[in-house]
């Protein structure tokens, strides 16, 4: 019998004053009971319990000795309660997020996560350089775009459609392309994946295949923020994610173009630092960024 177990009995035995009723409210023989006393009792070396035919009396050592088993015992019941799977999600969640899928997509979504798991403790970053998750303590990451190999797991949970569009200052200046050969005349606010060190190319559907295309840079920018203020001061050509730039679209801020082309849509993942236990947490805001995603259509 281990010590948690002894330790039970032993708690049972003292607030029930009495073996049998401890045996009884435990379902185990009483002659496991005292064994299992007689042991407490040979490994810390001191009287536990005063035996009477009618009752048990605790010694002085046992009424400390009972006050300590049931602090570590409620602590350790604690402990398995806080991860049981029937209890709601709580505690601290470390996300990290790029930066364009943060601002538009889930942030504004976010009220609703709380109101399901208050007890959840969110702490969302943002970034559009990759980072050691398992180094800044990172319990998941959303990723946008083809993954790199990685010892941790990903999960699929959306695609999100691309656009291209220029604001109208570049396109009076430069002229609108009607198709790829004439991208070859004009300039782009290309984005640099900074962890491969090369520039993201464009990507169109073509029949069954994609045409990878680049576009003379502009400008390069690593900041998805750059890369939307850049646009918009007519640098370039951009092609980026249509909920980022459709509110700009729609103000006329940017104009779209090439809209008969059909853009290929950009995966996004969550990563995942665990590969063998996905706590309770970690499984509620995966399922509901990949619920938002569904109803927002990107899937």
């Amino acid at each position: 019998m281990n010590m948690i177990e002894a330790m039970e009995i032993f708690v049972a035995v003292v607030e029930q004053r009495s073996y049998t009723r401890a045996a009884e409210a435990l379902q185990l023989h009483r002659p496991a009971l005292s064994k299992a006393i007689q042991n407490l009792e040979s490994e810390l070396n001191v009287q536990l319990l005063h035996r009477t035919t009618r009752r048990v009396n605790v010694t002085p050592e046992g009424e400390e000795f009972y006050n300590r088993c049931k602090q570590l015992l409620g602590d350790l019941a604690d402990t398995f309660d806080w991860f049981s799977p029937t209890r709601p999600p709580r505690g601290k969640l470390r996300v990290d997020v790029p930066v364009v899928l943060a601002k538009a997509i889930i942030i504004p979504a976010l009220p609703g996560f709380r109101d399901l798991y208050p007890q959840v403790e969110l702490t969302l970053g943002s970034t559009d350089h990759q980072i050691d998750l398992i180094a800044e303590g990172i319990d998941c990451a959303v990723r946008l775009g083809e993954l790199d190999d990685s010892s941790l797991i990903a999960r699929r949970i959306g695609l999100v459609p691309m656009v291209t569009c220029a604001a109208p200052s570049y396109l009076e200046r430069f002229g609108t392309p009607k198709s790829l050969d004439e991208l070859d005349s004009h300039l782009a606010v290309n984005f640099l994946i900074e962890h491969r060190r090369k520039i993201m190319p464009w990507k169109f559907q073509d029949g069954d295949g994609v045409i990878s295309v680049k576009v003379q840079s502009g400008i390069v920018v690593d900041d998805s923020e750059a890369f939307l203020s850049c646009g918009l001061a007519g640098l370039g050509l951009l092609q980026g994610l249509r909920p980022s730039l459709q509110r700009h679209i729609d103000s006329g801020e940017l104009i779209e173009v090439l809209p008969q082309l059909r853009t290929v849509a950009k995966p996004v993942s969550m990563l995942l630092t665990d590969r063998r236990h996905l706590s309770p947490k970690v499984r509620v805001f995966m399922e509901w960024l990949m619920e938002l995603f569904s109803e927002a259509g990107l899937k």
